[in-house]
């Protein structure tokens, strides 16, 4: 990027800016105009200088073009104006005035907003292209920048740099022609007023710059506080869970804090500078009316300068020092801002900025070809290797297993192979073409790479994983009528910079893929997991999904009918004690007693368990049907046998696990529950607070699944009479907060699975989970509604960094990401999705099936798994060696059972 702020937005807006300044000067006639008028009014209006000698009318709006001097000095008249008398002349030259001010400050605000527009659109086009810059750093060069730091700068540190742009050349030349008129005006008028003025002027703009000097030095160290004080920030938030484990909260609240004092005391010595020089420069300005006052008025009685032009004078002075305070404000903050610029573009700044895109697009490599790796080493920042030289020469397609453990050689190789790290010496040259020098989007299209750090952005499963497909650029040219919204959307990303290619479009590359269109594609997603191992997995998250509101009556009669199909299957292979289904006549001791009660799905926090007591709806049923005490007592019991149970275990044991009783109680919650219940009077009532969360504890007792004999027949009677009352006289306000269980209705809010059982899997069943999500599997088969729970789970949120996904499917994400998009070079990391397998022989098989065709190197920990892999590389730290048929590559050579020729299968030369 440019390295000097004024060429960058010179080049950028240069016809912008030449069109305002164009303006600029067409104004300045009517800003003279305006000083004089004023003078007019007070000679010749109020006192009657034109009506002198026994004039009763003068000559009103008479405009006559003077030539000058060297194109012959002739005049034209224009327009012979109005003859008035006195009060007609005050009024006409006051009107005249009115409009005057009219058009100056019409002329201003386009200046200014056509100004702000300009900033605006040079603002944009900055952050854009910073985020471009980095879009072109090396990987390990974006790895190693911090994210807060750089969003920090692309998004607050430039601000004030684009509220500059459209200052950087218009403010100057506007506020010089208002100061220069003004000054101008009053030299016409008087010379010695005119040169107070100036002097005070050079005085403002000599002294004020020198003193400002430490402001820019503070506020360049702000900056760089600032920055940091962001990064530290992301820093500790990225690791705050460790940070809690370890208990050390307080120390980097320390650090904190002493970073936040030491940008108070910099802000605090900016103030006290920013201030004093603020001070400084209105005395200087508000000295300046003395002399006039004095002097002018000095001029006036000796008869030098009648009253009109003395008025005038100060009227133009009045004008006079907002321009200079803004333009000695304009240099500070041009000098401010150029160190920011400067700041900013020296950390988008590299000298191996790579490539993007090609420019006559990216074709495929041939069928046949050669990957070669020409004495390829790789040494950390401390010059310590991590990958000794080696020289490696494979044939296009084939399968290279890469062996080692984690964290060795076998990493460093494939995220070579992968480009993601580029900070090697030697040459890595597919047919010829050097790997390091290929532009981002022809590497992007030949090479899928997966390593072992799942990178997940936010959106959905299947936006994951499509993602590598979005490269196709959409085409400008719209068959239908396009929209004013969109057009304008076009014009002002040209107008700023910016790509305008529209996000919302159709980016999926489905030629690069190989396929057709949208539904190939599913197909080959769907073809992608298998191989995987993961597709099973996608109908699990579908499974948990949420149903949500609308749906067609046509989706819920199938999910009607499939909830039948469940109960009937379970039926008839005599499962059906699997599933206690939901009655309303019932009690359902598999459900907490907050399912019991309210019996249906809570669609807002309105009834849940924790504040249930206080809900007052909720209040009156309870106390209606006399629960709050019995269920008081039960939380008291809870609590006294949980308290007694978690004694003297350690944080994390499964028991804690088995006794949430889903109220997001902390142990240290109970212990003081137990305490407050061993001082209580019996004779006196428990206290809101108490009472409270012991109805809560109680509200998420499940018989079955904690086992410490606590309702009775009497008290499920009592909830079951709650229950009634609870929906026939549930107010219209509450009708939105509650779906109750219907078994010919669909349970808005409630999971896919639990809308299929239709009530809760009984507690203590061997392996039942299992069981019943095959079962329910094969009633949504029948109900043709099994698409619908798969696409259901693809569109699963992944949440930041895919914290909502299963481990296992985080692990698949990547892995799908580089297949889907059928490279001819695949570089996979199976080792942690292996692990988490029972299969992982049939996961290798499938996907060397899946990628015939391909380049595919297998990093793998496990050397089993790569018995008929020939060649295979095996790490030992950095050094690897290579095995041919179970052989090393280099024995085979020295003992001649396999003689080298100029075409073997692989090559390589491991030194230190």
């Amino acid at each position: 990027m440019e390295t000097h702020l004024f060429r960058y937005v010179w080049q950028k807006s240069r016809g912008e800016q030449i069109v305002v300044l164009l303006i600029i000067l067409a104004s300045i006639p009517f800003y003279w105009i305006s000083f004089d008028v004023p003078k007019r009014i007070v000679n010749d209006a109020i006192q009657g200088g034109a009506f002198k000698g026994g004039k009763t009318t003068a000559t009103l709006l008479d405009f006559t073009l003077h030539m000058p001097e060297f194109l012959g000095g002739a005049s034209y008249k224009l327009f012979d104006g109005f003859q008035v008398g006195q009060l007609g002349l005050l009024l006409g030259l006051s009107a005249y005035f009115l409009v005057l001010v009219l058009i100056n400050g019409a002329f201003k605000y386009v200046i200014n907003l056509r100004k702000g527009i300009l900033g605006e659109r040079m603002l944009r086009r900055m952050r854009y292209d910073l985020f471009s810059q980095l879009m072109r750093f090396p990987p390990e060069d974006i790895r190693a920048v911090k994210p807060a730091e750089v969003a920090s700068m692309i998004k607050d540190e430039v601000e004030p740099i684009g509220a500059f742009v459209g200052d950087a050349f218009i403010q100057p030349v506007f506020l010089l022609s208002q100061a220069l008129t003004a000054l101008v005006f009053i030299m016409a008028q008087s010379v010695w007023l005119g040169s107070i003025a100036l002097l005070i002027v050079l005085v403002q703009a000599v002294i004020i710059p020198i003193l400002r000097r430490e402001q820019l030095r503070l506020g360049r160290e702000r900056q760089i506080v600032s920055r940091q004080l962001a990064g530290r920030i992301g820093e500790i938030v990225d690791a705050g869970p460790t940070i809690q484990g370890h208990g050390a909260t307080a120390y980097v609240q320390s650090d904190i804090a002493g970073r936040l004092g030491r940008l108070f005391n910099i802000r605090y010595a900016l103030y006290k500078r920013k201030f004093a020089v603020k001070f400084l420069n209105n005395l200087l300005a508000q000295i300046t009316p003395f002399f006039f006052y004095a002097v002018g008025g000095f001029f006036a009685l000796q008869g030098r300068l009648d009253i009109g032009q003395l008025v005038a004078v100060i009227a133009a002075y009045r004008d006079l020092p907002p321009p200079i305070k803004e333009l000695i404000d304009w240099d500070q903050q041009r000098n401010d801002v150029t160190i920011k610029y400067e700041q900013v573009i020296d950390q988008f700044q590299t000298d191996d900025a790579m490539v993007l895109d090609e420019e006559e697009g990216v074709t495929r490599l041939p069928d046949k070809g050669e990957i070669r790796l020409d004495s390829l080493q790789m040494l950390d920042n401390r010059g310590q290797p991590l990958l000794l030289p080696l020289t490696l020469r494979v044939p296009r397609p084939g399968t290279v297993a890469v062996i080692g453990p984690q964290g060795g050689g076998r990493d460093v190789l494939g995220r070579i192979l992968g480009r993601q790290a580029m900070s090697y010496s030697g040459r890595v040259a597919i047919d010829g073409m050097t790997l390091s020098r290929m532009s981002v989007e022809r590497a992007s299209h030949l090479i899928g790479y997966a390593g072992s750090e799942a990178e997940i952005i936010a959106g959905t499963m299947r936006d994951n994983i499509l993602l590598p497909l979005k490269r196709r650029r959409p085409s400008l040219k719209s068959q239908e009528k396009v929209s004013q919204e969109e057009h304008q959307r076009f014009l002002e990303a040209i107008r700023s910079g910016n790509t305008p290619l529209p996000f919302e479009a159709d980016w999926t590359d489905y030629e690069g893929a190989g396929l057709t269109d949208a539904a190939a594609l599913a197909v080959q997603v769907r073809a992608v997991l298998d191989v995987l191992g993961c597709a099973e997995d996608v109908y699990e998250l579908g499974l948990d999904g949420k149903v949500v509101a609308p749906l067609s009556s046509g989706a819920i009669g199938r999910i009607v009918a499939a909830r039948r199909a469940v109960a009937a299957e379970l039926s008839r292979i005599k499962l059906e004690g699997l599933i206690e289904t939901f009655d309303l006549d019932r009690y359902n001791a598999n459900a907490t007693v907050a399912e019991n009660l309210i019996f249906g799905t809570r669609t807002s926090p309105r009834f849940a368990n924790e504040t249930l007591l206080f809900e007052p709806y909720a209040h009156a049923i309870l106390k209606a049907e006399s629960l709050i005490e019995p269920l008081a007592e039960v939380g008291a019991r809870i609590v006294a046998t949980v308290v007694e149970i978690f004694a003297g275990l350690p944080q994390g044991h499964a028991l804690f696990e088995r006794y949430s009783f889903g109220a997001n109680f902390e142990f240290d919650r109970l212990n003081d529950l137990a305490a407050q219940l061993a001082k209580q009077d019996m004779r006196a009532p428990l206290d809101q607070e108490t009472e409270r969360d012991l109805v809560a504890l109680a509200l998420g007792y499940i018989e079955p699944k904690h086992r410490l004999n606590l309702l009775d027949g009497p008290l499920q009677r009592r909830i079951l009479r709650a229950r009634a009352s609870f929906k026939m006289h549930l107010p219209a306000d509450a009708a939105a907060d509650v779906a109750f269980y219907d078994p010919d209705q669909v349970m808005m809010g409630a999971s896919v699975r639990d809308n299929l059982m239709f009530g809760r899997i009984g507690y203590g069943v061997a392996d039942a989970r299992r069981k019943v999500a095959g079962i329910m599997r094969k009633a949504l088969s029948r109900s043709g509604l099994d698409g619908a729970l798969y696409r259901l789970g693809l569109d699963t949120d992944c949440g930041i960094r895919g914290r909502f996904l299963p481990a296992r499917l985080k692990l698949a994400v990547p892995l799908a990401q580089a297949l889907i998009k059928s490279p001819q070079i695949a570089v996979l990391d199976l080792t942690a999705l292996l692990a988490t397998s029972s299969e992982p022989d049939a996961i290798v098989e499938r996907l060397r099936k899946h990628c015939a065709g391909m380049t595919l190197f297998l990093l793998l920990g496990d050397a089993s798994l790569a018995r008929d892999i020939s060649p295979r590389i095996v790490f030992n730290g950095p050094s690897g060696a290579i095995e041919l048929n179970g052989r090393s590559g280099a024995d085979e050579g020295a003992n001649g059972d396999v003689p080298p020729r100029r075409n073997d299968v692989a090559q390589l030369e491991a030194r230190s």
